[in-house]
């Protein structure tokens, strides 16, 4: 060990090599005559200084001296409280920000003059020192390791990072990996490159679904395996982990490269690994980026929400990313070299649906939507710019990614349009001003759960949407506790209010009741569904009641897009809702999914895509009834006279019911293949999995019959 060889090098101060004399924060150690300020002490810690340089590899500029701080914990003597000055405060050089500065303790040394005895207990002996040492420590949440020194005798400390924060001795003190050292030899890092399209290169790869797959799941490698097996997670922790790591990860990507364009210099990522990473170092690294990305978003969406934001929050201040740091190092090793920001929506939304499916399943009794049939319920709205869209079951938030990217597609190929043709110039991920006010202003999403809010708000991050305003809120709680009493939506007031979106795609959850007589009362008190006969209904299906509040979210010819179960269209006891459904909205299209859409996701109830537009004028004498014959679609519409349809007359794919005394066009389908069977298999090519031949169809179809 290194420090065990003190013979005093710098007795006379004016012998210390001038690297060291030039440098600003040396300058505490020594009077304006050039002498030590205190001449028995001193001398150790420049002694203990040169060694963490010479032989450990700390940068100078990564040191502060005689750092003064007022600690509140780790209290001293008595309780009393303790006000202390740390000889040598050793930061972690990866945090430094555009301007040099640096606050991630990361070593903390405490000298001694040469004299004091090891464990001596005199006024300013070694005891004392350790004392305040530790207390130094248990104020600091990220320093790691501590070196207690008289010279002669050196002890170094590993912190335990849970309380109480003990000290354990260890024999040596790792080297320590500059910022610069590690650009040098990581090919995980940021450089500039004027010749790539954002002036950046980073040396990672975009994800592919399968590579997702493969790097996350319950495979021997993946990362939920070694969260389960290392650290004995449930799989709802173990998924909890795993969006925090992919959280940190996300930030640490975008954070390096705005580090990088504001300085010039190359930068490693924290997300990356050598043989020469320290695994302490970067369990403290990997943490403090989940505290940083927690710290960015509380600032950016303070921006706009104000300073009340816990309902909004992807994290809280009680949440932590710490695991061992064999665990922390594994997991990095396997996320390193792919880019989050740089892979697809599909991608990362599909697999946040494939991974975290099945837990949410079996844990919260919730499913996802298939992408398939996202792109169905998104091809069939096609929103521009100028939507307010919303989901006020929003789960993971993909339906809205998709929207966002849908609409960043289509600005991306006007503005190459109106540019003559050329994409010279013009940024895809944000192509216009006018889809930067969209992905900013115009998304919105409510959630029940606060843990499958985790992963909505990181994946909306990942996709660019940091403003997205999504919010930890039962939908179907009274309204005026939603709206704060508030009436009127857009324009002034946009998102979950009465009248504040013109475009809803949902997935309701089925199978409960809503049975909370305040809320049916609320609901039948603005002519709701719950009004049956004059009287309120003592408890009505969740979808249905997620119907009701998305038609009063709802402009005047807003539309919805809602999955729904077949009973809604077809039982004999809905036919009330089905009449009511048809007092305030016009129903546009019914798209029959197969059976097998949510059997990989724990759902065997049959189901349809339903697209409904909201009237202008409540109609009172007109309802539909819809009825299913095996596995054929056959709807019957009903509008102030009933239509019968036979098992020999069903609706084939694409066909239109018009009748003459009706005033608008109703679109019916049936999609036989979503593109996987009952337990998940995929069944089409793969470059057909997303967008399978008969939803292209049904979006085909559609096309312009929601404008007309």
């Amino acid at each position: 060990m290194p420090f065990s060889d003190f013979t005093n090098p710098y007795q006379n101060p004016a012998n210390i090599p001038q690297k060291y004399r030039q440098y600003i924060n040396l300058q505490k150690l020594f009077k304006t005559d050039g002498s030590y300020v205190r001449p028995a002490e001193d001398p150790v810690t420049m002694w203990a200084l040169e060694i963490l340089v010479e032989k450990y590899g700390v940068p100078i500029e990564a040191m502060e001296l005689e750092l003064n701080a007022d600690f509140a914990e780790g209290t001293y003597q008595g309780g009393r409280r303790y006000q202390g000055r740390a000889d040598v405060v050793v930061y972690d050089d990866r945090y430094a920000d555009s301007v040099g500065n640096l606050d991630i303790a990361f070593i903390m040394v405490e000298a001694m003059e040469p004299n004091k005895k090891v464990g001596g207990t005199e006024g300013e002996g070694w005891v004392e020192h350790l004392n305040r040492l530790n207390a130094y420590m248990s104020a600091s949440p990220s320093a790691r390791y501590a070196i207690l020194t008289n010279g002669h005798h050196t002890d170094i400390y590993r912190r335990d990072l849970d309380y109480p924060r003990k000290l354990e001795i260890i024999g040596d003190l790792p080297k320590y990996e500059s910022a610069r050292e590690a650009a040098e030899h990581s090919p995980y890092k940021v450089v500039l490159n004027a010749n790539e399209p954002d002036g950046i290169q980073t040396g990672l790869i975009p994800l592919t679904r399968d590579k997702f797959r493969e790097v996350l799941g319950d495979t021997r490698s993946g990362c939920h395996s070694i969260l389960r097996d290392n650290e004995g997670l449930q799989p709802q922790e173990a998924v909890d982990a795993m969006v925090k790591f992919l959280f940190a990860k996300w930030y640490d990507e975008q954070a390096t490269i705005d580090l990088v364009k504001q300085t010039g210099e190359s930068r490693a990522y924290v997300f990356s690994v050598s043989n020469e990473t320290d695994p302490e170092r970067l369990l403290v690294q990997v943490r403090d980026t989940f505290e940083k990305a927690k710290q960015w978003e509380r600032e950016t969406l303070a921006k706009k929400f104000g300073t009340d934001l816990n309902a909004r929050l992807a994290f809280n201040e009680a949440d932590v990313l710490q695991f061992k740091p064999h665990t922390t190092m594994e997991i990095v090793k396997r996320l390193q070299p792919w880019s989050l920001r740089k892979s697809s929506a599909d991608v990362k939304g599909g697999v946040f649906e494939d991974f975290l499916s099945k837990t949410f399943r079996d844990d919260l009794g919730q499913y996802f939507t298939p992408t398939p049939v996202i792109n169905l319920m998104v091809g069939i709205l096609q929103p521009t710019v100028n939507d307010y869209v919303g989901d006020p079951a929003c789960g993971s938030a993909r339906m809205l990614t998709h929207v966002l990217d849908y609409v960043r597609k289509q600005e991306y190929a006007k503005a190459i349009a109106n540019n003559g043709g050329n994409s010279e110039g013009i940024n895809p991920e944000e192509p216009t001003q006018e889809f930067i006010k969209f992905r900013d202003n115009h998304l919105f999403g409510a959630e029940y759960s606060r843990n499958v809010m985790h992963v909505a708000r990181v994946n909306t991050l990942m996709n660019g949407a940091q403003y997205a305003d999504l919010k930890v809120m039962d939908s179907l709680e009274r309204l005026g506790s939603i709206t704060g009493g508030i009436t009127e939506g857009l324009p002034e007031r946009p998102g979950f209010y009465l009248g504040g979106l013109t475009m809803i795609l949902t997935n309701p959850p089925f199978g409960s009741k809503l049975t909370n007589e305040s809320v049916l009362k609320d609901f039948g008190g603005r002519d709701g569904v719950t009004n049956k006969n004059g009287k309120i209904v003592r408890s009505i299906p969740q979808e249905v009641a997620f119907l009701n509040r998305c038609l009063e979210y709802l402009a005047p010819n807003g539309k919805l897009v809602i999955v729904l179960p077949d009973g809604v269209l077809a039982n004999s006891s809905m036919q009330n809702v089905r009449d009511w459904i048809l007092r305030w909205a016009s129903l546009k299209a019914v798209i029959s999914l197969p059976k097998e859409t949510f059997m990989p996701y724990g759902a065997g109830v049959k189901t349809s895509v339903v697209i409904l537009e909201k009237r202008e004028v409540m109609v009172q004498s007109c309802y539909f009834d819809l009825c299913f014959f095996g596995v054929k679609t056959s709807v019957v519409i009903l509008e102030k006279r009933e239509i019968a349809l036979t098992t020999e007359s069903h609706l084939e794919i694409g066909q239109e019911v018009i009748e003459a005394d009706r005033d608008y066009e109703i679109y019916m389908a049936r999609i036989d293949n979503i593109g996987y069977d009952g337990a998940g298999r995929i069944s089409i090519p793969e470059d057909e999995v997303n967008q399978p031949s008969e939803v292209r169809e049904v979006i085909t179809d559609l096309a312009g019959l929601l404008g007309s």
